[in-house]
C-alpha cells in the first residue's frame, strides 16, 4: 500500500515527542529556586506543510507526566510583522552567552509561575529559517534529514554561546525525511541535491 501523508506525519510526531523528552531531561537547566527543569529545543523540518502538520500532531498528543510542552512554530510564510515579533522573542531568550540570563526572560518566568509541573520543555518548530542568519543557542535539537550542509548550520545552533560539552548527543536527526515516508521515489529535493538523473540508493 502507498504509504499515506496521515501516517507519515503520525510517524514524525510520535519520533519527535519521544526524542524531546529524552533531549530535555539530559540537556535541560535547573532553576536555582524551585528546582524546576527547562530546555530551549529546536525541531527542524525542510518544507512548511509538514511542519505545520506535524506541529499540529504534536499540540494534539499529552506531554508526559509532570512535563508541559510550550510550542512556538516559525517559518518564512508570516506576514513580516508576525515574524518580527516570534524573533524578537527569539532573540530574547536565546541569546545565551550568560547561562543564567535564561531566568530572566518575562516568557520564560511566566510559564514557570504559571504552571505546576517540574519540567518546560520550550520548542521551536521551524524550517531552514532557524538556521540562517540567527545567533541562537540552543540546548538540543532534532531535524529531518536534509542535505550535510543544512545539519551543519543546525549543529552550529546548539550550544552556540556557551560551548558546554554535552556527555550524550544533543542533535539527534530522523532516519528519513517526509518525502521518503511517504514514497516519492525522489526524496531529497525542494532543498536537496537528487534528481531523476542523479537518485539515491537509500533514503534512509
Amino acid at each position: 500500500d502507498q504509504p499515506t501523508a496521515e501516517a507519515a506525519v503520525e510517524a514524525i510526531a510520535h519520533a519527535v515527542h519521544a526524542a524531546m523528552h529524552g533531549l530535555h531531561s539530559k540537556h535541560g537547566q535547573v532553576h536555582p529556586d524551585t528546582g524546576k527543569r527547562v530546555s530551549i529545543g529546536l525541531v527542524r523540518m525542510a518544507n512548511i506543510n509538514p511542519l505545520v502538520a506535524v506541529a499540529n500532531e504534536l499540540l494534539a498528543t499529552q506531554s508526559h507526566s509532570n512535563h508541559r510542552i510550550h510550542y512556538c512554530v516559525y517559518h518564512s510564510q508570516y506576514p513580516l510583522a508576525v515574524r518580527s515579533a516570534i524573533e524578537h522573542r527569539l532573540d530574547g531568550a536565546l541569546i545565551r552567552h550568560d547561562s543564567q540570563v535564561i531566568w530572566q526572560q518575562p516568557s520564560i518566568q511566566q510559564a514557570l509561575a504559571e504552571n505546576p509541573e517540574d519540567n518546560h520543555l520550550f520548542v521551536v518548530l521551524a524550517t531552514s529559517v532557524a538556521e540562517v542568519g540567527r545567533d541562537h543557542d540552543y540546548d538540543w535539537a532534532v531535524a529531518e534529514p536534509s542535505s550535510m550542509r543544512s545539519l551543519i548550520q543546525l549543529a552550529g545552533r546548539i550550544q552556540r554561546h556557551r560551548n558546554q560539552v554535552p556527555q550524550t548527543p544533543n542533535f539527534l536527526i530522523l532516519s528519513h525525511n517526509y518525502r521518503a515516508l511517504i514514497a516519492k521515489p525522489i526524496a531529497f529535493e525542494k532543498p536537496g541535491f537528487e534528481s531523476g538523473q542523479f537518485p539515491l540508493n537509500s533514503h534512509d
